[in-house]
């Protein structure tokens, strides 16, 4: 069975990610983040340059998760008309050789209720599913 591994690639936009009609991010590329396991699928994860990021509306938080082909993630809150969406995005700040193309970008969690445009059309994909 093959191993666990991602492929990384710049793709061409323009993208542009929303939560509640308020524009979070906006950039004309994205690293799009395919990851491969032999007994999991993963949708395609958009990572958009830092400055996309509409920053005064992120908050940084000590939450930390850790991936063997990325590294350690860090994350952001989002703080937005009196409301705060914990963990709505992501970062590598020290990715691993393997994934060094997503340092300086940032994912958007879709769980979150975020939208992702791709060329104007909503792209949110989001889930991992086990293979049968």
């Amino acid at each position: 069975m093959a191993e666990h591994y991602a492929e990384i690639q710049k793709v061409e936009g323009p993208f542009r990610v929303e939560y509640n009609g308020n524009v979070l991010a906006e950039s004309d590329y994205a690293m799009e983040l395919q990851e491969y396991h032999p007994s999991y699928e993963f949708q395609p994860v958009y990572y958009l340059p830092d400055s996309a990021l509409h920053k005064d509306e992120f908050q940084s938080n000590d939450h930390q998760t850790s991936c063997p082909i990325k590294g350690k993630a860090a994350y952001l809150d989002l703080k937005l008309d009196g409301e705060t969406v914990e963990n709505i995005a992501w970062t590598y700040p020290n990715p691993l050789e393997s994934a060094r193309e997503l340092e300086n970008t940032y994912a958007f969690d879709p769980a979150k209720k975020v939208k992702i445009f791709r060329n104007g059309e909503q792209i949110t994909r989001w889930g991992i599913r086990k293979k049968s």
